[in-house]
């Protein structure tokens, strides 16, 4: 056989050895025909959906790789990226008991790409061992704690992932928001455009372990804010400094008196409130800092505007 035959056959032998591996099979499962038939990706953006999917380990794995990441490596977070979460809208989230389509929810998701939220069967709930942690052999425990949201993304994590993903309750994913919360890791909605351009998981993340949580601190966009600002009861706050420790984003800054927040630096995660000894401190709205991702609210606003424009009165803006 000629060398440039062998050489233009390569890629073909080697997507269909990876295939072979990922699906166990020459025939492609159910939630792999559900995948794949998602949208109307490219074929190679299709593929590192699919990747991703079945192997986010391998696939983050670069991330880790100093050499790749150097200093001024630009970083585009255009089409992968997170949501901060409050504690209550992560619960909102995985508790969800209706089929949803939300698309083009730039002012919550201010990205160019992957920014809809569309969900099956959303009470369909899959704990994920996390591909951050999975990085380093020392990192956080425990590893079950990534929360894939809804059909088909869920079947299609078990399917693939066999020992790394299962099916889980409601009662066992609240579990899983309330124990991250009370070890101070922050709950993010990730969105990505290889997959489909719509959310698929809530992660709980540690400044330690998360990869994305150390692309934000390089710089890149990859966080975008709750939409939530913590306010301060100076007269019920006992100067703990509890605040200080938990925060991830180093906003809360710890005083002889009482703390002060660097607003700037705050992304509303909420851990500061559900840590606070003193319960002295609350979340309020901070639209100038963005839209919560409150699914519930998303959705009656959806309903109105489907329900104005059956009457012929439009959507006002």
């Amino acid at each position: 056989m000629s060398p440039w035959l062998l050489i233009l056959l390569a890629p073909v032998i080697i997507i269909a050895m990876l295939w072979i591996m990922l699906e166990r099979s020459l025939k492609p499962g159910k939630s792999t025909r559900a995948f794949w038939s998602l949208s109307p990706l490219p074929f190679f953006k299709k593929l590192e959906g699919y990747i991703y999917g079945s192997r986010p380990h391998w696939y983050l794995k670069p991330a880790t790789w100093s050499w790749f990441m150097k200093p001024g490596r630009p970083e585009s977070a255009d089409s992968y990226h997170g949501k901060v979460l409050t504690g209550t809208d992560a619960v909102k989230l995985v508790s969800l008991n209706q089929a949803v389509e939300l698309r083009n929810l730039e002012h919550v998701v201010p990205y160019p790409l992957a920014r809809d939220i569309i969900m099956e069967q959303p009470r369909s709930l899959v704990a994920m061992r996390c591909p951050c942690r999975e990085q380093k052999k020392d990192g956080c425990q425990p590893r079950e704690v990534c929360l894939v949201v809804g059909e088909p993304f869920a079947s299609f994590a078990v399917e693939h992932q066999p020992g790394r993903a299962r099916f889980i309750d409601l009662d066992e994913a609240l579990d899983i928001l309330k124990s991250e919360e009370e070890r101070g890791h922050i709950h993010t909605a990730w969105f990505k455009d290889a997959m489909h351009n719509r959310f698929y998981c809530i992660c709980n993340c540690c400044s330690c372990c998360c990869l994305g949580m150390k692309s934000f601190e390089r710089g890149a966009p990859r966080l975008t804010h709750s939409g939530y600002l913590p306010r301060l009861d100076e007269e019920e706050c006992s100067a703990c400094g509890v605040c200080s420790t938990v925060c991830p984003f180093s906003a809360a800054v710890r005083d002889e008196e009482r703390p002060y927040f660097d607003l700037e630096k705050c992304m509303g995660c909420g851990l500061c409130v559900s840590h606070c000894p003193a319960t002295a401190l609350t979340l309020e709205l901070a639209p100038h800092k963005g839209i919560p991702l409150s699914i519930d609210r998303l959705v009656q606003e959806e309903t109105n505007g489907l329900d104005r424009l059956s009457k012929g009165k439009g959507i006002p803006r």
